[in-house]
């Protein structure tokens, strides 16, 4: 049960469509996220179970299905290790990677907490083209406040597509480390579950 409880925390919202009327702030996160000079605000929300619980904030300009960075804040109530939440991750993009070349990842540590950078892509049938690549940098952080305890991640994703593939991985040459430190010096907003 942990393990499937803490996959769902894992799973990466690559390519997929959302249809939802209704967002619930579960999490009570004051909004909008400001963010390296930019304001995310709350577009989406799950809550498929009673452990687990998601949000997804873009800048008003973008749009979900094709944006080009979202902010993620993600909780899994439960007694899990930060390792555990890393470990099972890594799996997951080492499978990928025995497909898919493009993948690649690093781990940081930043005091007790973690970040794991990482880039994936869906690509062409063929193989040949990348149709859109994904920079995700993921900040796991173990929470115990009394109330909640469990494993936060604060998260930020990057997109580029086919029409501006070239400008996304010359950025992503140029600027690694940048959004590390955005999202690893980002003062964590406290949660507080609904």
């Amino acid at each position: 049960m942990k393990f499937k409880i803490l996959f769902l925390l894992l799973i990466v919202p690559l390519f997929y469509l959302k249809a939802q009327n209704k967002v619930n702030d579960y999490l009570n996160v004051p909004g909008p996220v400001k963010l390296n000079q930019k304001e995310y605000h709350l577009v989406w929300s799950s809550h498929p179970n009673e452990n687990y619980f998601k949000q997804e904030y873009l800048n008003p300009k973008e749009n979900i299905n094709q944006y080009n960075s979202m902010v993620l804040i993600e909780f899994v109530k439960g007694d899990f290790t930060l390792k555990d939440a890393i470990g099972q991750k890594v799996g997951e993009l080492q499978e990928m990677k025995k497909t898919n070349p493009v993948i690649n990842y690093k781990i940081l540590e930043k005091g007790e907490e973690y970040i794991l950078d990482f880039l994936i892509s869906q690509n062409s049938k063929d193989g040949k083209e990348i149709l859109i690549a994904e920079r995700n940098v993921y900040r796991y952080k173990l929470i115990n406040d009394g109330k909640n305890k469990g494993i936060l991640l604060f998260a930020v994703s990057e997109r580029g597509y086919e029409k501006n593939m070239d400008e996304f991985f010359t950025n992503l040459k140029n600027n690694s480390s940048q959004l590390i430190e955005i999202v690893g010096n980002y003062k964590l907003l406290d949660i507080e579950i609904k």
